[in-house]
């Protein structure tokens, strides 16, 4: 059945202090997106592990942003602004290789992009045929 609200092509943006005790806060909001979506317990905490993966090792600036945006079949989830790009070849060897393998376990796809505020990160899941967003 379908949830009107979230139709076929949404965002959602929650934009929380960039310090680390309020990474609680971006898994209640993918948490309640994951329910919205009937993703499933184990995709919602994949998704979970891979955002406070995200904000536990970049380097945040005074306020980070999560951007949702859901399409058709999909979720992606942008992190941003953050100082550096943890999936950059500049970035501690690693590190981005732990955080690179540890998002290819998690999601269906990760990848960063340039704005003009900074680097943002992007996750993104499928979102299963008959869920709450078809």
């Amino acid at each position: 059945m379908s949830d009107p609200a979230l139709n076929t092509s949404e965002t959602v943006t929650l934009t929380i202090p960039g310090e680390l005790r309020f990474v609680g806060i971006a898994r209640l909001f993918v948490g309640g997106l994951a329910a919205r979506l009937d993703l499933g317990y184990e995709t919602m905490d994949d998704l979970q592990l891979a955002l406070e993966s995200v904000l536990r090792k970049a380097e945040l600036g005074d306020e980070v942003t999560l951007e949702a945006h859901v399409e058709g079949e999909g979720l992606s989830i942008l992190v941003g602004p953050l100082r550096r790009d943890p999936l950059e070849a500049g970035a501690p060897h690693t590190e981005r290789l732990e955080l690179e393998r540890l998002l290819a376990a998690l999601v269906a796809d990760a990848g960063s992009t340039t704005r003009s505020d900074g680097c943002w990160l992007r996750l993104d899941v499928r979102i299963p045929a008959g869920s709450g967003s078809a």
